[in-house]
């Protein structure tokens, strides 16, 4: 620049420029734009590169109010990140503001006798397991140890003990949140037991969670491992699990898995997957059932401390899967014909079933804004690598099969009719109303959010 030139901003940048500059100034964390280092591992989740105009790494909930008023003042929208693995993608944006609550990460366990843990939503799940594990405790969660707990806990938590000892939801006891004005709430079934209520099913669009307090059980160890059988013994390993699943003793949780037909010349060995839980002597009585499914190739079932259940998997750089997933209130034989007849059509179509039922089943069904309580198995699936000429069958699929409800975290293109799957009239009208209550601008949208009840009617 020539000495004594000077340069012109528009107004526009101006503001935004004074705007970031503020709100580092305001913030205890991090604020990251897209001139600095990290920018791109801030704004990608594991599904989807962003390219929001500034990510709040947020150290308090003060930093998550600061973040949502400098939205609310630039017009900008809104995505919260924790651990980043919405298939959906809905933890990052472009243009708009993301609000990483990684940092709020710590697990204190309270030291009452009760076992309540205080949670920060930034941590992972393997990270709390570690934590509780030399406690001997441990929290029913999900089955991936980078899941962050905020991601897993907005719309329930299916994991390896939620048969034993339910949904993660159903183990808060309060929870911390940031909602849409700013105002950071502490919440029970005493104090706001209405958004408590919404939290535990629906929490991504009511606010920002920024911790829970969590009753954690004493399971220092579990009987956890995997049942391989033939590949030609599919349909007779899926009756013979469904029809014991159905009625199985509640320590028992698992989960069958039928490989794409593509893989090895259709030659892949169906999965059974296996976790007992609870202070049970008769672990082998509880499993032989499955061990005499079919012809076992490999049982590798032995007991290991809770931590050690959860995976953690690398995804590629550039997965983009596309899933979905059905509840069923009861196995039928037609379900079971219809996946057995997809799976050779759609060979990129890889299916899970998991086991519901037991302490799963004992929540009353408007005790949570997850309401599914009936649902005995869970279908989900996935279309490996990217099978274009197969999504339409896929979704074909998913249109035949009507499921009784469905759960939000494994849905990555979501529809108006998941919505109403995810959530009944009941539920919906009363997270419409609750919505209106705390966020009637519906800053914190989705496309499986409720919308408030004045945007709806």
């Amino acid at each position: 620049m020539i000495e004594g030139e000077q340069t012109m901003t528009s107004p526009s940048v101006a503001r935004t420029t004074r705007g970031i500059a503020a709100l580092r100034a305001t913030v205890t964390g991090e604020v990251i734009t897209d001139d600095q280092p990290g920018y791109l591992d801030a704004s990608r989740t594991i599904v989807r590169q962003g390219r929001p105009a500034v990510v709040v790494r947020c150290a308090a909930p003060a930093d998550v109010a600061a973040a949502l008023a400098y939205a609310d003042g630039h017009d900008l929208p809104v995505a919260v990140r924790s651990g980043g693995h919405n298939v959906a993608g809905f933890g990052t944006n472009d243009g708009g503001v993301v609000i990483d609550v990684r940092p709020m990460n710590d697990v204190t366990i309270t030291g009452d006798d009760d076992g309540v843990v205080r949670v920060g939503t930034g941590a992972t799940w393997g990270h709390v397991a570690s934590r509780l594990s030399d406690a001997g405790l441990a929290i029913s969660s999900g089955d991936t140890a980078g899941v962050g707990v905020g991601g897993l806990m907005a719309a329930g938590g299916i994991g390896w003990m939620v048969r034993r000892h339910g949904l993660a939801i159903d183990s808060v006891v309060a929870a911390e949140v940031v909602t849409a004005d700013g105002a950071v709430r502490r919440v029970d079934a005493a104090t706001e037991p209405e958004l408590f209520w919404g939290l535990r099913g629906a929490a991504g669009g009511l606010g920002v969670v920024t911790s829970y307090d969590i009753a954690a059980v004493h399971q220092p160890t579990v009987h956890f491992g995997t049942l391989l059988f033939p590949w030609m013994q599919a349909e007779q390993v899926l009756k013979g699990w469904t029809d014991y699943l159905a009625e199985a003793p509640v320590e028992l949780t698992s989960s069958l898995q039928l490989p794409p037909t593509m893989m090895a010349d259709r030659q892949v060995p169906v999965a059974v997957m296996v976790c007992v839980a609870g202070d049970v002597a008769d672990r082998d009585a509880i499993l032989a059932p499955l061990r005499s499914l079919g012809t076992v190739l490999t049982d590798t079932v032995a007991e290991v401390p809770y931590a050690r259940v959860l995976s953690d998997e690398a995804m590629p750089s550039d997965w983009a899967p596309r899933i979905r997933n059905g509840l069923f209130d009861q196995w039928s034989p037609e379900l079971g014909g219809a996946l057995a007849e997809a799976r050779p059509r759609i060979p990129a179509l890889a299916v899970e079933i998991r086991a519901l039922g037991g302490a799963f089943g004992e929540m009353p069904a408007d005790a949570t804004a997850f309401a599914h309580r009936d649902a005995l198995f869970m279908v989900n699936s996935m279309l490996i690598g990217s099978p274009e000429p197969q999504v339409a069958d896929f979704d074909g699929l998913w249109d035949a099969l009507r499921p009784d409800g469905t759960y939000a975290n494994f849905l990555s293109h979501a529809t108006a009719a998941d919505v109403d799957r995810c959530y009944p009239q009941s539920h919906r009208a009363r997270l419409a109303a609750l919505k209106q209550a705390v966020d009637p601008a519906d800053v914190f949208r989705s496309a499986l959010a409720v919308p408030p009840a004045g945007l709806t009617g």
